[in-house]
């Protein structure tokens, strides 16, 4: 995906929460904020989105010597979804499709998202709102159905999780998927909410399938910026599944594998070049 000229107040607004969880003054904030529109300047709008956003957590994480200013809301993210496991799991007990209802499932955890909405606490009480809403919607774009056959199919999946708290409801839809065939990816360093190893652990994804990370500290994925072992993996996937709007902006226009993209519809931009309004539950199924 290219980044369109609405995509840069976004930036700006990410680069003041960020400035904001690290206690930055005023003065402080200013600063980095000249830097981030210095850089947007001479950025390609033909890059995609994800490659200013690395540019500008870099600056804030310069500015501020604090390299994971999202740290205590991923904790209390993981928290509030742990919690919320237990009442999480009726919803797959008391369905006559568990699949479907797990695709829900790992969709409505794709709302825990503080690049496309400001930060805030996250409690159990806003988890188990946030999935009800989402469980009533219905389904955009593909079929469950064409996504539950290309699994079957598949011999090598990739599944790329997307934030710190989500990976929680994405083991709803690991436990609907043969494992044994799947690896799940998670970002190499902290940036924004994103998950990182211990997120995914802290998860249980371990105990379900291989994980691994991408190598590098991206909200989303740049294949030539990832580590060999990602790029391998990547690469020998005959499906790759990619959760959220960071993974659907850096892969969209990616060759590669055939690609199933799995967001909830956040922003006017993503509604538009996605192709589905805002607030759509989205399975996007792209070809080779």
């Amino acid at each position: 995906m290219i980044t369109y000229d609405e995509c840069f107040p976004c930036f700006l607004r990410q680069a003041t929460d960020s400035c904001k969880l690290c206690n930055m003054n005023q003065k402080e904030t200013s600063a980095v904020l000249e830097d981030v529109n210095a850089h947007a300047k001479s950025f390609s709008r033909s890059q995609s989105p994800i490659e200013m956003a690395v540019e500008i957590h870099k600056l804030v994480h310069i500015a501020t010597g604090n390299g994971d200013p999202y740290a205590a809301i991923k904790h209390a993210s993981n928290r509030a979804c742990r919690d919320a496991m237990e009442t999480l799991s009726t919803y797959i007990t008391d369905t006559n499709n568990p699949f479907e209802t797990a695709v829900k499932l790992a969709i409505a955890g794709n709302l825990i998202d503080f690049g496309a909405y400001k930060p805030v606490t996250l409690s159990e009480g806003h988890i188990l709102q946030t999935v009800q809403e989402t469980m009533e919607q219905p389904l955009s774009g593909n079929t469950v159905s064409e996504l539950a056959l290309l699994i079957e199919k598949a011999q090598n999946i990739l599944f790329i999780g997307d934030n710190a708290g989500e990976c929680f409801l994405d083991t709803f839809l690991l436990d609907h998927m043969p494992c044994e065939r799947v690896t799940y990816a998670v970002r190499g360093r902290p940036i924004l909410n994103d998950a990182t190893l211990a997120d995914a652990q802290e998860a249980g994804v371990h105990k379900r399938c291989r994980v691994i990370d991408t190598g590098d500290g991206t909200p989303g994925v740049i294949i030539e910026r990832s580590s060999p072992d990602f790029q391998n993996t990547y690469h020998n996937a005959d499906l790759v599944i990619a959760k959220g709007q960071g993974n659907y902006e850096s892969l969209s226009d990616t060759p590669g594998t055939k690609r199933v993209f799995l967001t909830k519809v956040k922003c006017p931009v993503i509604a538009r070049d996605i192709g589905y309004p805002l607030g759509s539950n989205v399975i996007l199924i792209t070809n080779a």
